[in-house]
């Protein structure tokens, strides 16, 4: 490459990194509040909900074993202020239930039918509906499109995300696949991203290796519970305004209820998205198109 080339080409990148206001080192930044934590794997001590039976129609998952995505989507809702009462009749614990933690959200996802079946369920419905979340959020989906790190689009998004202070809730996977004798190779767990230290983020990890915890482990990505993360999907939440205990109000008696979804769990109608996140994309997406123009061009520049 010529010098020419090489400096039209730095030139082109550091004019859309200045068009989006990144920082041109490492910040550290986080969410405005600490973000609560649960740990999916509490089994010994009061209350403990590691072993509450998840999703419904028979399925045989437990909170402790595959409940991470439950636990992080708990922690989120407490984040927001936004509590649920189970009660009594429709309660795991016999007893009318107020406030916000895993077995909570987890039955009241059981009472609303909030789960559907995935593909490698051997029976009943073990995977969330994201449909079907308590109301008081606005979720929008994305995809890293990169097996081994955080590619540059994925990263500017989430950073946005986290300086608006909106909570993103990632799956990740930190090996070739999720457990011995799976072919399943991503979103094998799930974390809340709650800020940037450097190049790495700070996590709420939902799995915490002490059973007598009831909190999750705040750490970082590149030292998970299980490992190295890499972001595979994620979710941006942003709390919505108003007040939705009505609408997330659950009957005192067991009721008929719409029947579980069939399809895996994956949203059926995304979210609006978020119009500042969505020219981030086009203007990072265009500045490599622009960049591999003027490195392929033949000509001196």
């Amino acid at each position: 490459m010529t010098s020419s080339r090489a400096r039209r080409a730095g030139l082109a990148l550091a004019l859309i990194v200045a068009a989006l206001g990144i920082p041109a080192t490492a910040e550290t930044f986080s969410l405005p509040r600490v973000m609560p934590s649960f740990n999916q794997a509490y089994t010994i001590g009061p209350g403990a909900w590691g072993e509450a039976a998840l999703g419904t129609g028979g399925c045989p998952d437990l909170l402790r074993a595959t409940g991470c995505l439950i636990t992080a989507f708990s922690a989120v809702l407490a984040y927001c202020d936004i509590d649920l009462t189970i009660p009594q009749a429709l309660s795991s614990t016999g007893s009318t239930q107020t406030g916000m933690d895993p077995r909570i959200l987890n039955d009241w996802l059981r009472a609303r039918r909030g789960y559907g079946q995935c593909a490698g369920d051997p029976v009943g419905a073990c995977c969330l509906d994201w449909a079907d979340l308590p109301r008081g959020m606005e979720l929008s989906f994305h995809s890293n499109r990169s097996s081994t790190g955080l590619n540059p689009v994925a990263e500017l998004v989430i950073d946005h995300a986290l300086r608006r202070g909106n909570p993103v809730v990632a799956g990740v996977h930190w090996g070739t696949a999720c457990r011995r004798g799976s072919s399943q190779t991503e979103d094998c767990h799930w974390v809340v991203l709650t800020g940037k230290t450097g190049s790495t983020y700070t996590i709420v990890d939902p799995y915490n290796r002490d059973h007598t915890s009831s909190v999750g482990v705040r750490t970082t990505l590149d030292a998970g519970s299980l490992g190295a993360y890499t972001i595979d999907r994620f979710v941006i939440v942003a709390q919505t305004p108003g007040d939705v205990s009505a609408l997330n109000a659950l009957p005192s008696t067991p009721g008929p209820q719409t029947p579980p979804a069939t399809q895996p769990a994956s949203p059926a109608t995304p979210a609006k998205p978020d119009p500042l996140a969505s020219l981030i994309v086009l203007l990072v997406t265009l500045s490599i198109v622009v960049t591999a123009v003027i490195l392929s061009s033949d000509g001196a520049l």
